[in-house]
């Protein structure tokens, strides 16, 4: 890769070296922040000064980690909406090809293994508070990957959820030196690397720390966007200088320069720090731990008291120690007494926090345990009823969606413009194909040429001489030519509640007698809340129309068999009356015969009998 030709930046690798400084200690105390609220989702919930106390008590660390099984359930309502883009045409002319842009997009999107960063995305998203991936045309096909949060870089003044009023965002990593030089041969044979020492800038206040560790030789190489007046530059760069300048390689669908990062935030506080969902929950995990290894301790340990004023004084500390032991000697002047209402307090009040804490994160799982009985339709109405306070936050991750399929819609249209065959999924039982890009053969006008190369004049016309041959007149399914408008359809995987639906759908159809076969179905589907309704109908279509097919055969071979019953039946009573036209000639015959011989016989009678006489003698 090198720098694009007569292309001068308008910003120098130091000048974009100060922003990412900037970003650094604007953003140092909310990074620290934030790798607590991972440690909290972790398990490490329990500070070195916390334990050193609970030694001293001889009291393990125990605590109850709510906070990952709370996000655990919000992760499984991200995992469970089955999301898929649909092109909208923006115009009458690209009405017909709304559904090939969508079946190009889907099959882009699956190619890129959306499905899996999707769920990478979703976990920054809701524990670090930012949901980041990058869009890219790479090796002949649109790519998509997730950004790690430690690794995005983003201008500290920027407040929007989406960073669209971002001047830069990019991705800082560490790569090992042999790698970046294998990338980056030229620039980085030029390079004057500095030296520093392994770190985490987040961790530790050295910058130096965090721009290379020559233990292993690595550096860190920032691959940075920014925007200046109406268009996207990019710079690759590090401690020592630029590695790879230039304009950006993509854009919109109108043309302007795009930049390929999409990210967005769970949550921004005035100040432009960013979090995510566990911030919240750290007050109510750190009193639930504190109150349940407060309330283990009342129940261990019992208070004493003095009833005899003239036993030893040294036996108060023997009498505490004995008191706490199930099989313990309480010494003579002292005894136990009960205090249940401080651990009934405890109790009380470590409850109603678990509660809280339980509806700030209300999930399936959760909404699910309040009754084993109730239908799918029930269980559905009170997760919508728990979502309520979160669906500003999935609604900001759908928009994140959006703004990737969107891109990768832009990156098809600009670089896939080779024929290509996309694979058609809807239903996996039946895959089909698509051609995109599918070239147009017809009649091209073509100069002719000599053995050399040179036009051949014709000599009537003294024009160069043309010939019409075959070749490629345009492309049918041209992506670049489709204006669509990208809109991300959800639907909750929600089986139990889709079964009721088919069973209501079955029972309504078959109190109107109406087969599911019968286009009139297709009007009962519309009035159900079924899920993924447009494959359902794509699907019932193609059975009819299989069915149709099939009766169709059936008909067609009934019909030869018909025919050739009635064939055979015609050639036997041909058969029959030839036969029986034969056997009437024979008998004709044999009559004509008989009647001839008797004619002779009666002939030779008449010579022998006497004039006149009636009969024959006998």
């Amino acid at each position: 890769m090198t720098n694009d030709e007569g292309y001068k930046p308008p910003k120098t690798a130091d000048e974009l070296k100060l922003w990412v400084d900037q970003y650094l200690n604007a953003t140092r105390e909310d990074a620290k922040k934030v790798n607590r609220d991972r440690d909290y989702f972790d398990g490490h919930q329990i500070s070195a000064s916390v334990r050193a106390e609970l030694d001293k008590r001889g009291q393990p660390p125990i605590y109850t980690n709510k906070i990952s099984s709370a996000m655990s359930g919000l992760f499984g309502i991200i995992d469970a909406g089955d999301t898929d883009p649909e092109c909208y045409p923006r115009t009458v002319a690209a009405q017909d090809s709304a559904d090939i842009a969508t079946k190009t997009l889907r099959f882009v999107t699956e190619k890129a293994k959306y499905k899996s960063k999707r769920r990478m995305m979703s976990e920054t998203f809701l524990i670090q508070g930012i949901g980041a991936g990058i869009t890219q045309w790479s090796n002949g096909a649109v790519t998509i990957d997730r950004i790690r949060w430690e690794d995005l870089v983003y201008d500290p003044l920027s407040r929007e959820h989406d960073f669209s009023d971002s001047k830069f965002i990019g991705i800082a990593k560490l790569l090992d030196a042999s790698d970046v030089a294998a990338s980056y041969p030229e620039a980085y044979a030029k390079l004057d690397r500095p030296t520093g020492d392994l770190g985490n800038f987040f961790d530790d206040d050295s910058k130096s720390k965090w721009w290379s560790t020559p233990k292993r030789d690595r550096l860190r190489v920032i691959d940075l966007y920014y925007l200046i007046g109406e268009g996207w530059h990019r710079t690759v760069f590090c401690d020592a200088g630029a590695l790879w300048e230039g304009p950006s390689d993509y854009h919109d669908d109108i043309g302007g320069s795009m930049c390929p990062i999409s990210a967005m935030s769970y949550e921004v506080d005035r100040k432009g720090m960013r979090y995510g969902a566990i911030r919240h929950m750290i007050p109510l995990q750190d009193e639930i731990n504190a109150r349940r290894s407060r309330l283990l301790h009342l129940t261990n340990h019992r208070q004493v008291q003095q009833t005899d004023m003239y036993a030893p004084a040294e036996n108060k500390a023997v009498a505490s120690r004995e008191a706490s032991k199930a099989d313990g000697a309480i010494p003579f002047g002292w005894a136990p007494i009960s205090a249940p209402d401080l651990a009934q307090g405890q109790m009380l009040i470590l409850q109603e926090s678990t509660k809280e804490l339980d509806r700030m994160a209300p999930t399936p799982a959760i909404l699910g345990r309040l009754s084993g009985d109730q239908s799918g339709r029930s269980r559905q109405i009170l997760q919508q009823a728990g979502y309520t306070e979160l669906a500003r936050a999935f609604g900001r991750y759908e928009d994140l969606e959006k703004m990737i399929f969107t891109k990768s819609w832009c990156i098809a249209r600009e670089y896939l413009d080779q024929p290509t065959m996309i694979r058609i999924a809807d239903d996996p039982r039946a895959i089909k194909f698509l051609q995109v890009n599918e070239p147009v053969m017809g009649p091209v006008q073509q100069p002719v040429t000599d053995a050399s190369g040179k036009p051949v004049i014709d000599p009537q016309t003294g024009q160069p001489a043309v010939q019409t041959v075959m070749g490629v007149v345009g492309q049918k399914n041209r992506l670049a030519e489709l204006d669509m408008d990208i809109i991300v359809s959800t639907t909750p995987s929600t089986s139990t509640l889709e079964q009721e639906v088919f069973e209501k759908i079955m029972d309504t159809a078959s109190s109107l007698s109406i087969s599911p076969l019968d286009p009139q179905f297709d009007a009962l589907i519309e009035f159900m809340p079924l899920a993924n309704k447009r494959q359902t109908q794509e699907r019932l279509k193609r059975i009819r129309q299989e069915a149709s097919q099939a009766n169709g055969e059936q008909q067609a071979a009934q019909a030869a068999q018909d025919e050739h019953a009635q064939q055979l039946q015609s050639q036997a009573l041909q058969a029959k009356t030839a036969k029986d036209a034969a056997h009437a000639s024979k008998t004709n015959e044999e009559a004509a015969q008989i009647a001839m011989e008797n004619r002779h016989i009666v002939d030779q009678s008449s010579i022998n009998q006497p004039y006149g006489a009636p009969y024959p003698l006998q």
